[in-house]
């Protein structure tokens, strides 16, 4: 048993030490008789360039009165996209609104509603999970349907756009909310900070 388990620590040493071809080609070929390693590449993110002065004009003319004041820490702490917020937004006292979350590529906020919680996320980079560039009409907004889950995604300013709605409850039998009703909910949305 211990010759075993010397001769396979040995097998693995060996293994750990091989020198790594210089050639990345190389690297992909296996020995004659062996199945070549498969190589996962990452999805690409592709960064946007944000058209920060057509957010600024909409921010100074489209602002709702009703629209919230940001808190300080947020203001301290400007997202990287033009945020979008919506108005209009009713919330009980035990489901107050959350502050928006800016990370280092966009920002977050949640708005716990009656049938649904909604998710806006905002993002200067946008992941593709094909491992391909995204193409196609950016500023489209496309509507993806789950088991109690909506999403709408799309472009604005140059900046990627989400929002997640996690139902609570479910009227009928696909969702809580239709396509229909996520698209307002994105048309309601306001430029709530900007550089």
């Amino acid at each position: 048993m211990r010759l075993v388990i010397l001769a396979s620590l040995a097998a693995l040493a060996a293994a750990c030490t091989q020198e790594t071809p210089a050639d990345p080609a190389a690297a992909n070929t296996a020995p004659a008789g062996e199945e070549a390693p498969v190589q996962v590449a990452s999805a690409p993110a592709t960064e946007g360039q944000i058209d920060w002065a057509k957010a600024q004009a909409d921010f100074t003319a489209k602002r709702p009165a009703d629209a919230p004041v940001l808190p300080q820490s947020v203001q301290d702490k400007p997202s990287p996209v033009p945020m979008l917020l919506p108005s209009g937004i009713v919330q009980t006292a035990s489901d107050r609104p959350t502050p928006p979350v800016v990370t280092k590529d966009g920002y977050f906020a949640t708005y716990h509603l009656p049938r649904y919680d909604a998710i806006v996320n905002g993002s200067m980079k946008a992941y593709t999970g094909t491992g391909q560039a995204a193409t196609g009409d950016k500023e489209a907004m496309k509507f993806t349907l789950g088991e109690a889950v909506a999403s709408l995604a799309f472009s604005r300013y140059g900046a990627d756009y989400l929002i997640d709605f996690e139902c609570r409850e479910i009227d009928g039998p696909t969702s809580c909310i239709t396509e229909a009703e996520a698209k307002e909910f994105a048309e309601s949305l306001f430029v709530a900070q900007t550089r």
